[in-house]
C-alpha cells in the first residue's frame, strides 16, 4: 500500500471498499491535515475531534471523490468546510470587504513559523521561551483573522501550498486568492503593529 498514490489509494476504497487503503490515507495525512485544522480553530482538543469528522466524511463522500483531483486538493477542501461550520456554530463569522481588482505588490514581509525568529546554533533556555511565545502571539492573530483571509493564509504559509493549489481546494478564482492573501497580510501586519509586536519579530 506504501508504494499506492493518494489517487490510487481511494479508487481501491471506492472500488474495493479496501479499508487498508483508507487507513493509509489516514496515516499519511494524520499530521498534515490536523495541524491545518489545530491553527484554523487554536483548540487541541478540539481540532482531534474534528481532523475525525474530516476523515468520515472522506470515508462518507468517498463515491464523489473524482480521480482527476488530487486527493490532498480534494482532503483539505473537506477539512476548511469542517473548520468553517465549527467556527459557524460558535461565533458570528466577520467579514471584510475584500478588494478583487487593483491589487498592490505581494508584502515582502512573511510571517511563518519558520520566519520569525530564527533558531541559533544552540538557543538558550530563555531565547526558547522567547521564540515559543512570539510564535503564540502569532499564532492566536492568525486566528483572529476573518476566515475568508485564514483559510487561504494558512493554506499558503503553513502548509506551503501554491496560489493555483488553494484556489482549486477552495474553489474560487486565482485572484481572489491573491487578494485574499494580499489582504491576509496587510491585516496581520496592522494587528503586529497594534500589539506592539514589531521590535520583537526585528
Amino acid at each position: 500500500m506504501t508504494d499506492y498514490s493518494d489517487e490510487e489509494l481511494m479508487i481501491s476504497l471506492v472500488e474495493e471498499g479496501d479499508l487498508k487503503a483508507f487507513e493509509e490515507l489516514l496515516v499519511r495525512y494524520e499530521k498534515s491535515l490536523f495541524n491545518y485544522i489545530y491553527r484554523h480553530i487554536g483548540d487541541f482538543h478540539a481540532a482531534e475531534d474534528l481532523f475525525q469528522e474530516t476523515f468520515y466524511r472522506i470515508f462518507k463522500n468517498r463515491r464523489s471523490f473524482n480521480p482527476d483531483l488530487r486527493f490532498s486538493t480534494w482532503a483539505y477542501r473537506i477539512a476548511t468546510n469542517v473548520c468553517i461550520d465549527d467556527i459557524r456554530k460558535k461565533t458570528r463569522e466577520l467579514e471584510v470587504p475584500l478588494e478583487e481588482n487593483n491589487l498592490a505588490h505581494e508584502s515582502s514581509l512573511q510571517f511563518t513559523e519558520r520566519g520569525v525568529n530564527p533558531n541559533p546554533i544552540n538557543p538558550s533556555l530563555e531565547e526558547r521561551l522567547i521564540k515559543k511565545d512570539i510564535e503564540e502571539k502569532i499564532k492566536a492573530l492568525v486566528k483572529s483573522l476573518p476566515e475568508k483571509l485564514r483559510s487561504v493564509f494558512i493554506l499558503s504559509e503553513y502548509q506551503d501550498l501554491s496560489c493555483r493549489e488553494i484556489a482549486q481546494i477552495l474553489e474560487i478564482p486565482l485572484g481572489t486568492v491573491k487578494s485574499r492573501l494580499h489582504n491576509g497580510f496587510k491585516q496581520l501586519v496592522e494587528l503586529i503593529k497594534k500589539k506592539g509586536l514589531i521590535n520583537e519579530l526585528q
